[in-house]
């Protein structure tokens, strides 16, 4: 992934945003998730925050949060979004495959960047983001899956290696699933309608 910071400069500078500001499915579960346990203040970091979609729903509903991604120029569109939004937001230019996570978390998060993982450092990356969890928090992940009947997204960056099914929810074979599945859907973020196979886990430390 050496060009994969200007690759998603590149991405972030045009107008608009890239990912649109929805947050994603995953970031409404967890939101969902924690209210459902009446806890407040929780810490949570987004691994590949980008233009910060997913941080700042976050960040509305509570949750002090850490935005890390490769992309400074994503990071600043989110820092000022977030800033005319009034929410506090901490962010963090950081590349998630050498990254070393400052501290516990009650949410380790990540939507759409795992695939940036090189196959061998996988296992260890997210052994790294478990032992980074506090006892009874949880992670959020997905990750894109290969699926040989789907073409590649046009601008598919080339250091990006889809994940197999049912890859990602076997690095959590010891900690409780709560949610887990794949699904597939349509997407614009070129300009040039395309489909993607993502796989999601959310899982919770047991202690």
């Amino acid at each position: 992934m050496q060009d994969g910071g200007a690759t998603y400069d590149r991405r972030y500078s045009r107008p608009g945003y890239y990912w649109g500001t929805k947050p994603t499915g995953l970031c409404r579960s967890v939101v969902k998730l924690m209210a459902e346990h009446r806890r407040k203040g929780l810490r949570l970091i987004d691994l590949g925050a980008g233009e910060g979609r997913d941080l700042i729903h976050f960040a509305k509903h509570g949750f002090r949060v850490i935005g890390v991604d490769i992309s400074r120029v994503g990071l600043e569109k989110a820092r000022r979004r977030a800033a005319k939004l009034k929410l506090p937001v901490r962010i963090q230019c950081a590349d998630i495959r050498t990254y070393r996570m400052p501290g516990k978390f009650d949410v380790v998060f990540s939507s759409g960047t795992l695939g940036n993982l090189a196959s061998e450092e996988r296992a260890r990356r997210v052994e790294h983001f478990k032992r980074a969890t506090v006892r009874g928090g949880i992670n959020a992940m997905n990750a894109f899956v290969n699926k040989p009947y789907l073409r590649p997204p046009p601008e598919m960056d080339r250091s990006e290696t889809p994940y197999r099914s049912g890859e990602l929810l076997g690095y959590y074979w010891d900690w409780q699933i709560l949610e887990s599945g794949e699904f597939e859907f349509a997407c614009n973020s070129s300009g040039i309608p395309h489909r993607h196979a993502m796989d999601i886990v959310i899982a919770r430390n047991p202690g």
